[in-house]
């Protein structure tokens, strides 16, 4: 009987070290640092919702990103001025940069992007041309989730897929 009380005992004990080995783990995996290749920055840092939720448009990092972006056709300074504002909740705001981005650089994302804007409002007549226009423009240039997205709407029905150019021409 005592033999079996002290086994029992060690198993308990055996059991409840692991339990702090795995939360132990689990606090350093928390503790590392995340650091952006390009600025050495916290990527939490940077891709944070602002405090008070108030988004700062005039931010000059922004801003400067936005320009880089459009002017230069830098993507990574597109991506992150995306995120900047998919995260603070206005996405719908980034639509002008993101067809700005598309039209001037002729960027797969960014046509991505405004389709998937787009599609997120409630359709009119022109929106959903251009939504649809910009989706197949994206998925003719390689976009994996305009794939996905093309994929699903035509494909799995089986539809043929229109060219983008098709989108505005009328009879």
């Amino acid at each position: 009987m005592k033999k079996l009380l002290i086994s029992m005992l060690l198993i308990f004990l055996s059991n409840c070290n692991k339990v702090n080995e795995q939360k132990n783990n689990e606090r350093k995996k928390e503790d590392i640092k995340l650091e952006s290749v390009s600025e050495n920055l916290l990527i939490r840092d940077e891709y944070s919702p602002n405090k008070d939720n108030k988004f700062n448009f005039n931010d000059k990092k922004l801003q400067n990103n936005l320009r880089k972006a459009i002017y230069e056709g830098d993507i990574q300074a597109y991506k992150s001025a995306s995120k900047q504002y998919i995260i603070n909740g206005h996405y719908k705001e980034f639509l002008y940069y993101a067809i700005l981005m598309a039209e001037k650089n002729n960027y797969k994302e960014a046509y991505w992007d405004v389709s998937t804007i787009l599609t997120s409002e409630p359709h009119n007549s022109f929106t959903s041309q251009y939504a649809s226009y910009c989706l197949l423009k994206s998925y003719e240039m390689g976009d994996i989730g305009a794939k996905q997205s093309v994929n699903y709407i035509y494909t799995d029905k089986g539809k043929k897929i229109p060219k983008s150019s098709s989108v505005y021409c009328t009879d």
